[in-house]
């Protein structure tokens, strides 16, 4: 009975949004357009869940110079996040918008928090950070400000085509979807209701970040000069997932020899993916007392240092990295750096990769054994002989440099002035 009913709503909801739900949205955004007219100003609210997503600072610089906008920040770490990572990304957030002297509306504590949102702030326009339906409580989806603006800029850079991660109720009503490149909105308009026609072709946020100077140097200090590697090493353990990820599993206790053995001549900076050390503490053969010694060796270490926050200028200040992570297959590339890619079968991980993933990956070291990732940072980075420095800059080129000849914050924010007054 259960796939009965599935497979109803299968046939059933193309039919729900092409002739109800995405007519209904844009009547309502349209009025919502004529209401900010009226007003000559508009409420535009960034939801953040995450330091490490927030990827827009240039587009709010830019919008902040602009009167007919009056820029909000909504701090709400996602529901699907442990206690613990709650309370570190609220923290995180926090201190970064206190640094940056930026009032935010904190609705971490709230059991309503859209209703507190509407209510304090009564956003026309609304950013959200993650797209996927019933992520955050019920009443903050996008189920809820279906008479808003709604916006969503990737948080990540996408390299598989999975219809899972297009077909979800904000990509289909939203008002505007940023993408970074016409490859996937071409992916994107071949899931969707919608057929796409809500996409806007930018650029990714990441590229303004990088094309400004480093705003500090987060490396620990050194005695004398050193090279500079990062390990990124996403949550996965087991090759069973389908990510088919797990480098850590093989390289956990080896890096940390390796920080060892190259101490003199390289620091290390050991980058997990968010969701990594939850993992770890679920794990009948990890467990919270020995995932957090770990971790504090790397933190503790006289050349290792612990990285769980923003990562623009961690990147901006190394001289390489050593990952599997999807997102910095693509987002590494910015720096020009050498990057080596662990796995010790890149078939089942490239298979469900697109074009766009595939290349990002070939521009990449192959590291499959230990002794690769040794080649690496004794040949590559210490040695500089890097023969591929060609090819990531074809990558880049090909599909990182943002459209236009104007910067990503431009592109979205003529995108909005023009959309709304004309």
């Amino acid at each position: 009975m259960r796939k009965k009913d599935e497979r109803i709503r299968e046939i059933a909801e193309p039919f729900y949004y092409r002739l109800f739900l995405i007519p209904q949205a844009k009547m309502r955004q349209k009025e919502c357009i004529q209401a900010i007219r009226k007003k000559g100003r508009s409420s535009l609210v960034f939801v953040v869940s995450s330091l490490p997503m927030w990827r827009s600072q240039t587009l709010y610089d830019l919008l902040s110079k602009d009167d007919r906008f009056d820029i909000h920040f909504a701090l709400f770490p996602l529901p699907t996040f442990s206690p613990a990572q709650r309370s570190t990304a609220i923290q995180q957030l926090r201190s970064y918008f206190n640094k940056q002297k930026v009032p935010y509306l904190d609705l971490s504590g709230t059991d309503k928090p859209g209703h507190t949102l509407r209510k304090r702030l009564d956003p026309d326009i609304l950013f959200y950070p993650q797209p996927y339906n019933r992520l955050f409580a019920n009443d903050l989806d996008s189920f809820s400000f279906s008479d808003k603006l709604l916006c969503y800029i990737p948080y990540a850079m996408l390299t598989a085509s999975e219809p899972w991660a297009y077909r979800n109720h904000l990509n289909n009503i939203a008002w505007r979807l940023f993408f970074q490149s016409e490859s996937r909105k071409e992916e994107a308009a071949r899931v969707l209701y919608s057929r796409g026609k809500n996409i806007r072709v930018v650029g990714d946020p990441v590229a303004d970040l990088f094309s400004l100077p480093m705003h500090r140097d987060v490396w620990k200090p050194q005695e004398k000069k050193k090279k500079r590697v990062i390990w990124a090493p996403h949550f996965t353990l087991s090759d069973d997932f389908y990510l088919h990820r797990n480098a850590f599993s093989w390289l956990s206790d080896f890096m940390l020899d390796v920080a060892a053995r190259y101490h003199e001549q390289i620091q290390f900076a050991f980058k997990p993916h968010p969701r990594l050390l939850s993992v770890l503490y679920d794990r009948p053969d990890w467990g919270k007392e020995r995932a957090d010694d770990y971790y504090a060796r790397w933190a503790e270490g006289a050349n290792t240092q612990l990285e769980t926050g923003n990562y623009i200028d961690l990147f901006k200040g190394s001289d390489a990295m050593i990952h599997d992570s999807s997102s910095f297959s693509v987002e590494y590339h910015f720096t020009g750096k050498p990057v080596l890619f662990t796995a010790t079968d890149l078939e089942p991980i490239t298979r469900i990769l697109n074009e766009f993933g595939q290349a990002a990956i070939r521009a990449h070291y192959p590291g499959k054994t230990t002794g690769d990732i040794l080649s690496f940072l004794d040949n590559v980075v210490l040695g500089e002989q890097d023969p591929m420095a060609g090819q990531r800059q074809v990558f880049y080129h090909q599909y990182l440099l943002p459209p236009g000849g104007k910067s990503v914050a431009e592109n979205i924010y003529q995108d909005l002035v023009t959309s709304i007054w004309g």
